[in-house]
């Protein structure tokens, strides 16, 4: 005769159930004690490794974090408010060869990976590890040596608790083309 599988769960665990409690009452007072003394000692230690200690640690380390976070975005307005302080610049034309390939020369030289895609008049660059210190660089130099300005950056912080990098893209447009359109050119040279 099979038994369901609803008897056969209840079977082992009213089985154990009663075998528990026969032994329990089997105890002299003394052994109920320390049974209970050590069951306690094993809670206080769970609640300790499972719930407190966690959380200690998360509020001992925590200040630490904000600070570093606020370190971060700081450094993330500052970076925005130059680049858009460059953005609301003239042009600077100045002689520039393969806009694509001067980038991709420089951010190298600065301690980054770049690739670049170049289309008429833009270069999107996919960039890994730029010093975010080096951000502003990038865009003053994009200007004033090779009459570009960064078009858009998609850029993420490096991952890591202390990441001082970033990864992404980003698109300078040659100004060259704009000069005619309200660029700074001097009487002595051509638009």
């Amino acid at each position: 005769m099979a038994l369901s599988p609803r008897r056969g769960a209840r079977a082992p665990l009213a089985t154990l159930s009663a075998e528990l409690v026969g032994r329990w009452r089997a105890m002299s007072g003394r052994e109920r004690r320390l049974v209970l003394l050590a069951a306690g000692f094993v809670a206080v230690a769970l609640a300790w490794l499972v719930l407190l200690r966690p959380a200690l640690r998360t509020e001992a380390r925590a200040p630490q974090r904000i600070a570093q976070l606020q370190a971060q975005l700081a450094l993330a307005r500052s970076q925005a408010d130059e680049l858009a302080r460059l953005a609301a610049q003239a042009p600077v034309h100045a002689q520039a060869a393969d806009l694509g390939a001067a980038a991709t020369r420089w951010l190298r030289a600065h301690g980054a990976q770049a690739q670049a895609a170049s289309l008429p008049g833009s270069v999107t660059l996919q960039v890994q590890h730029l010093p975010a210190s080096e951000l502003a660089e990038f865009a003053r130099t994009a200007r004033q040596e090779w009459a570009a300005q960064v078009a858009s950056a998609k850029l993420r912080l490096d991952g890591g608790t202390d990441a001082t990098s970033l990864s992404g893209s980003l698109e300078l447009q040659s100004r060259q083309a704009d000069s005619g359109n309200g660029g700074d050119t001097s009487p002595g040279q051509a638009p």
